[in-house]
């Protein structure tokens, strides 16, 4: 019915509906094994599935090493017992720190780890026992979270003295890449990132006597460190990607997470039609027109959005009262906690299941 998406039985599925085409998340853990070659180099990020189902599926691929963003994601997926748990986001206050050592103390199965920036950081987590150490959270030019190049050798004086935590390496996220769909714009920031991290590196080897592991990258990035053969790699939304990342045309991922839609009305003198895929039902951070894109209607745009309801310009194409369309999101991170769960569709067009993003509340 959809060009590359084929669906059963469409009518028993009531809209709008999360769907994940299992075969394409099949094909996207293949294409990044195959691209990076070594799977231990893999530490992809859950925040874009939230799901024990998906981490299963990735660990019985031999992927045993992932990032969170949130607390819950942490508890949820340690369920799964992965080799490495990595907390890739800073605790900044009491109560989530006691509840990360509740955590580590509930899995003793797998390792758990978090980052720090500063001082601040640091001094709430150091006393919690069996962590298996922290990684400094460097900035190499996102300035979102992280700490300069020029600032690491305060911190890791300060750490080191404390004798309360093993430093495990260097982590970096360069999400200033993102949307750059120049290849070589990218190389020229990867490889600024990449003198930043090896700076730290040397800083840490030299002065301070460790050997750090690094891990970095994105979505957007990852794939230019793939060279570099020590470093681990951390992209996130490649397991479901969406419109915006397809966007990279070197990379072979498909768009496995849609959402299904119904046409509800039609405006035929401004050539237009409201769809049920409104700001509650699919990716709502990015700008309104990128927030999806209809599957065989390429020049059809979001041109407004309210809870319930989408306005499509037709520029051309056609649809009608009650067609279904197939939006591929905007931005796959944020669609997965729209839904309390997804239908997981196989290779035949069926729904063979659900996939549940476990840990889409935050507490």
């Amino acid at each position: 019915m959809f060009t590359n998406y084929k669906i059963k039985n469409i009518e028993s599925i009531e809209t709008p509906e999360h769907l994940i085409f299992e075969d394409k998340v099949i094909n996207n853990i293949n294409s990044i094994i195959s691209l990076v070659g070594d799977k231990k180099r893999i530490v992809p990020h859950a925040k874009t599935h939230k799901s024990k189902d998906t981490l299963k599926i990735l660990i019985d691929h031999g992927i045993t090493r992932h990032k969170t963003s949130t607390i819950k994601e942490l508890e949820t997926l340690a369920e799964c017992k992965p080799e490495e748990l990595i907390l890739a986001y800073p605790i900044a206050s009491k109560i989530k720190a006691k509840r990360l050592e509740k955590i580590v103390k509930k899995f003793p199965q797998t390792k758990f780890s978090t980052i720090v920036s500063n001082n601040f950081h640091f001094d709430l987590i150091k006393d919690i026992s069996n962590l298996n150490g922290i990684y400094i959270d460097l900035d190499t030019g996102m300035n979102r979270t992280g700490i300069l190049e020029e600032k690491v050798d305060e911190l890791l004086e300060y750490v080191v003295s404390e004798k309360k935590q093993k430093i495990n390496g260097i982590h970096a996220y360069d999400g200033q890449t993102y949307g750059v769909t120049s290849i070589e714009d990218r190389v020229i920031d990867t490889k600024k990132s990449l003198s930043a991290i090896r700076n730290v590196e040397k800083l840490m080897k030299e002065k301070f006597s460790i050997i750090p592991e690094i891990i970095v990258g994105g979505s957007w990035s990852f794939h230019f460190y793939i060279d570099e053969k020590d470093i681990k790699l951390s992209p996130g939304t490649w397991i479901y990607w969406d419109a915006s990342n397809i966007r990279q045309k070197e990379l072979n991922f498909e768009i496995a997470g849609v959402v299904l839609g119904q046409v509800i009305d039609h405006n035929i003198e401004n050539e237009t039609v409201t769809i049920d895929i409104g700001a509650k039902a699919i990716s709502s951070d990015p700008l309104t027109e990128s927030r999806l894109q209809l599957v065989d209607k390429p020049n059809a745009k979001l041109v407004h959005q309210n809870e319930e309801h989408g306005i499509i310009k037709l520029n051309g194409e056609k649809l009608k009262l009650g067609d279904y369309v197939l939006a591929q999101p905007g931005h796959a991170c944020t669609l997965t906690p729209k839904y309390n769960r997804a239908l997981k569709i196989d290779k035949n067009g069926d729904v063979s299941g659900l996939i549940t993003p476990h840990a889409r509340d935050r507490v």
